[in-house]
């Protein structure tokens, strides 16, 4: 019985011929099938079975759609020999099933070659050409061109923005859309001691609450970061993520050969992960650190502008004050020298009408002297304000602190100050608070101060009352005073030019009242020297003013010193 496997068999009519036939058979390099007149497999040669992995004995016999892998086999087979009678061939690219059930991708065609009272013959002629080999080359060279895509779009993204956080989010959506993963989250270095990695950028299709620290340290809770940086190698890790096995590749970012930060990208399907060429990643985290490097160098420039601006700023806003101390000195000037002249006209008036003998009496070259006098202690006002005040720039200013009793040294103050008052129809009163009560300051100094807050009140009040009050809160280590007035007050906007030196809130008040306007500049001086403050309140024009000073009550310590809560 012959062995319809080996071909030999088939009773060539020309030996020579079928010898050829047989060679050929055996040695094709694409596959070969006969098929009988039943549509059955009579012989297969080398290269079928090498791709089928099956054996000859067990294609032997074995119908067409055993080895199709479609969903209806038996239809398709049907179909293909239907139309190769029909028409004398049948081509098309299909799967065949192979001994371990993989489907590989084949081009098959089958041609009609005997005739059908021959039951013994081959009828059908098979061919088979592998197309696996063929699809991986198509799908690597779109692997690859899909990588080349996602770094061209890389760069792009690292070098479009001058924002740098929207530079580096772009980077990594790029990443995630480009190389088909699940998650990446960059992380830079932060240039305060290099220590700890900042989120820089991230894109990911994973729930919000899985995610990589904001901020972290590459230490032994950070194993894989730790690892990347000292070995500057990529690390591939796995991780529980929602009961699936997720891949996680760390790789250091290197510019100019330091390590600027790391980028970590994660795929649940772990395996596409671990197929990208680690060459692709290092050009990805390479193309990442020279965009954090340049994005460093922005930060630097930008830095280095805002700090440049900020000088110029500061030098602008330094000779702007210098204009207004220069303007202001010079109007301090012309007004003192009119103060000084003033009194002093009136001292070199009343003293020649004396000593011209044009007194008609004592009485009269009395009160010539008076006016005289009072002109004089008016004059030595003036300069003592100049003066004191070029101690107290100079840093020469002794302060001679002790405890003083209040109340008596509040009585002194109001009996000097009352005639003055009196000559101005002013309610003067003073509520000196317990008579127990001492502050430590330098008696010269508050006392000083005193008058010359309440003489201004007097001064600048025509109507009304001026008043002294002491409020000694229990517990307090301070002592606040108040003089209150109903005199010409103060819009709010111009209350803190009370406190500069050489200006005045309005110079038409110092023409009208005279004085130096030094006054207040000097009691904040004294103060402020002695522990103390002083804040001026007023709601407006017309509507008088209240002093407040703090002074510190006996018995403090420097860490209670009001001047840090007053003012």
């Amino acid at each position: 019985m012959s062995n319809p496997l080996h071909p030999t068999k088939i009773a060539p009519r020309q030996p020579a011929t079928g010898e050829a036939l047989v060679q050929h058979f055996e040695r094709s390099p694409v596959g070969l099938i006969l098929f009988g007149p039943d549509r059955s497999i009579v012989a297969a040669n080398p290269a079928t079975l090498e791709l089928t992995g099956l054996s000859s004995a067990i294609l032997h016999g074995a119908k067409l759609h055993r080895f199709l892998a479609a969903e209806a086999p038996e239809r398709l087979e049907a179909r293909i020999f239907d139309e190769v009678d029909e028409t004398g061939r049948w081509m098309e690219q299909m799967d065949v099933r192979t001994s371990i059930a993989d489907a590989s991708p084949v081009m098959m065609s089958i041609t009609l070659v005997g005739r059908a009272e021959h039951p013994a013959a081959v009828r059908y002629v098979g061919t088979i050409i592998e197309l696996g080999q063929q699809r991986w080359i198509e799908n690597e060279s779109s692997r690859r061109a899909a990588e080349l895509a996602a770094l061209s779009a890389l760069t792009v993204a690292t070098g479009s923005s001058h924002d740098p956080a929207a530079m580096l989010r772009a980077a990594a959506q790029v990443i995630v859309e480009g190389l088909e993963v699940d998650a990446c989250w960059i992380h830079r270095y932060e240039e305060s001691g290099r220590k700890e990695l900042a989120l820089a950028g991230a894109s990911s299709y994973l729930h919000p609450t899985l995610h990589l620290s904001p901020r972290m340290k590459p230490d032994a809770v950070n194993p894989g970061v730790l690892r990347a940086i000292e070995t500057r190698e990529q690390v591939i890790t796995s991780e529980l993520l929602d009961r699936s096995i997720a891949t996680l590749v760390h790789a250091p970012l290197l510019a100019a050969g330091d390590v600027v930060g790391v980028v970590s990208i994660l795929s649940v399907e772990g395996e596409k992960l671990a197929t990208h060429n680690s060459e692709l990643l290092r050009a990805v985290s390479y193309q990442l650190g020279t965009a954090i490097q340049n994005i460093r160098l922005l930060e630097a420039i930008t830095e280095h502008q805002a700090q440049l601006e900020a000088k110029n700023e500061e030098l602008e806003h330094l000779v702007e004050e210098l204009r207004v101390a220069d303007r202001l000195k010079s109007e301090f000037l012309a007004t003192t020298s009119h103060e000084l002249r003033t009194p002093l006209n009136s001292i070199i008036g009343f003293m020649s009408l004396v000593l011209d003998g044009v007194c008609k009496n004592e009485a009269e070259q009395q009160e010539l002297l008076e006016h005289a006098l009072r002109s004089a202690k008016h004059l030595l006002e003036l300069i003592n304000n100049v003066l004191d005040l070029a101690r107290i720039e100079a840093g020469r200013v002794p302060f001679d602190i002790r405890d003083v009793p209040l109340q008596r040294l509040l009585r002194e103050v109001g009996d000097t100050l009352e005639v003055q008052a009196r000559d101005k129809d002013l309610e003067f009163w003073i509520s000196p608070g317990p008579a127990d009560i001492q502050v430590r300051v330098d008696e010269v100094r508050l006392r000083q101060v005193l008058m010359n807050v309440v003489g201004n009140a007097l001064k600048f009040t025509s109507r009304g009352h001026v008043a002294i009050a002491v409020d000694t809160p229990v517990g307090a280590p301070f002592v606040e005073i108040t003089v209150e007035d109903t005199g010409v007050g103060i819009d709010p906007e111009r209350r803190e030019r009370l406190f500069k030196k050489f200006s005045q809130a309005d110079a038409s008040t110092t023409r009208r009242f005279g004085g130096s306007g030094l006054g207040l500049v000097i009691v904040r001086e004294l103060l402020e020297g002695m522990g103390g403050a002083i804040r001026i309140e007023s709601e407006g024009e017309g509507k008088g003013m209240t002093a407040t000073i703090t002074v510190p009550r006996s018995g403090m310590t420097d860490e209670d010193s009001p001047s840090a809560t007053a003012g």
